[in-house]
């Protein structure tokens, strides 16, 4: 049975939006890192990839990475993740400095 025109046309627009998907992800994951070879991003990789991805400090502003670590240590510590408070400056140093 032949497709008519608005079937092609939302699996064309189907088609698209997955091609994109795609190659935005492919993008993101291939991102180099600010301060390749620093203390502070081996630091970064070493602690935040416990429990998720490495996150690329652009995601968020100076600001917002503050907030957002705050909420990451109590996390670490609700699972018994050790750190010291100099390795979290160092980080919030790091993602501060390299933020958008």
């Amino acid at each position: 049975m032949p497709l008519s025109c608005l079937e092609r046309l939302l699996t064309q627009i189907l088609c698209f939006a997955l091609f994109l998907g795609i190659v935005s992800c492919a993008s993101v994951s291939h991102q180099s890192m600010p301060e390749e070879g620093s203390t502070e991003l081996g630091l970064l990789k070493k602690k935040c990839t416990i429990c998720h991805g490495l996150p690329h400090p652009k995601r968020h502003t100076a600001s917002e990475w503050g907030n957002l670590l705050t909420m990451m240590t109590e996390r670490m510590n609700e699972k018994n993740i050790s750190y010291t408070s100099v390795e979290m400056a160092q980080i919030k140093s790091y993602l501060q400095r390299n933020a958008r």
